[in-house]
């Protein structure tokens, strides 16, 4: 029987594939997702994967947070973001959108220029943001308090990473600071291994994250309730104009001091 956690006076039931996750489930799932890697298999079996496998975004999203993960979210009839979820922050809801790219596409060409891959996917981040403020009050109908939402890119190998490749990402990291963030597919498996200690500690998973990513129709018929009573309280008490200065202050000084690819 699962159990439930009590967070901000919403009780959690908590996913019995999170309440059973182990140790050695956690090797096996790290594992297999390595060896997906490895295989250079379709983007689609990565999406998959890291659908059924949500603690594997753990470090970008809260695992204790109020918004699950939501898989191929729909952005009108043009655009289809990988995974988008929100921040649960106290200063307002910062929604994450995401873009995952296939194992063998690599982030820079032979020559140390970035791939069409790496420009295409920094590009589609871009074309999200434009359409969201072109469209702004639709886009908060399906992800309530939008406005600014950070991107993030999946793709590449760590092996390709020489200290001149580690250079350029950090300097093109940093001119694009305002909008996304880059990893490599490597990136989740250390994120899964983020979560040992926990497993251990609770003899299982206690986060009220479900393990599967829900829909983009999940997400059209609204949040849950605890998601949706922590953008209400934000939106009562604050000023959204001032948050949003304040999220984009953030991330200008955060790019200034934390000038930095992390792999």
């Amino acid at each position: 029987m699962s159990i439930l956690l009590k967070q901000n006076e919403v009780c959690h039931e908590i996913d019995p594939l999170v309440e059973s996750l182990t140790e050695d489930q956690l090797d096996n799932d790290i594992l297999e997702y390595r060896a997906l890697l490895d295989s250079n298999v379709p983007e689609e079996r990565i999406h998959n994967f890291l659908s059924h496998h949500t603690y594997f975004f753990n470090g970008v999203i809260r695992l204790f947070g109020s918004c699950p993960v939501y898989s191929k979210v729909k952005l009108g009839h043009n655009y289809e973001v990988d995974f988008a979820w929100f921040d649960s922050g106290s200063f307002g809801p910062e929604w994450r959108i995401t873009e995952i790219e296939a194992p063998k596409r690599t982030l820079f060409t032979k020559s140390g220029q970035p791939s069409a891959w790496l420009t295409h996917a920094i590009q589609q981040v871009r074309d999200w943001h434009s359409w969201v403020h072109e469209n702004l009050d639709f886009a908060r109908k399906l992800m309530p308090g939008i406005e600014y939402p950070i991107g993030y890119v999946f793709m590449g190998r760590r092996n390709e990473l020489s200290s001149d490749i580690k250079k350029k990402l950090r300097r093109l990291s940093y001119e694009q600071r305002m909008y996304l963030r880059i990893h490599t597919l490597d990136w989740f498996w250390s994120a899964a291994e983020s979560v040992r200690n926990i497993i251990s500690k609770n003899k299982g998973g206690n986060w009220p994250l479900p393990m599967l990513a829900k829909s983009h129709s999940n997400l059209a018929d609204g949040l849950p309730e605890s998601a949706t009573k922590h953008i209400n309280s934000l939106f009562v008490t604050d000023n959204i104009e001032r948050l949003v200065k304040f999220r984009l202050e953030e991330r200008e000084f955060k790019g200034l001091e934390q000038n930095e690819f992390i792999e």
